[in-house]
């Protein structure tokens, strides 16, 4: 019981327009925990943020994970949940382009942030990897 009076819905907001219009979520396959190796490495001085689909694929090498670039920010599961999701600046996108197409050959889906349907249906994958909410 969540302590909210009878009748009473919860309303899940879709993350910050600054983060949207800054960003896509890029879903890769995840089978096991060696997920981790399949990542590019994020360009030199960058720490991207990671959110898993189950919690079967977690734990992760920590060494591994920071040697890459990357940091896990929790679990927010999807349809099979065989996924990691990848937060990407979207100047990243530009600035390092080669690292980019490394990264969306690997990937099954790219979400564009910038549309408010797309933020609604992923606000709590987002609400992980910003922090807001």
């Amino acid at each position: 019981m969540l302590g909210l009076p009878p009748n009473r819905e919860v309303v899940v907001s879709p993350p910050p327009v600054a983060v949207a219009e800054k960003a896509v979520l890029a879903r890769l396959p995840a089978a096991d925990r060696r997920w981790v190796s399949t990542l590019p490495p994020a360009p030199l001085g960058r720490t991207l943020t990671v959110s898993v689909g189950r919690p079967g694929l977690l734990p992760v090498a920590p060494d591994e994970l920071i040697a890459a670039g990357y940091r896990v920010v929790g679990v927010a599961g999807g349809p099979d949940g065989g996924h990691l999701d990848v937060l990407v600046p979207m100047e990243l996108r530009r600035t390092d382009p080669d690292w980019w197409a490394e990264l969306v050959a690997r990937a099954v889906r790219v979400f564009d942030l910038r549309m408010g349907p797309v933020r609604f249906v992923l606000a709590a994958e987002l609400e992980l990897h910003t922090g807001d909410g």
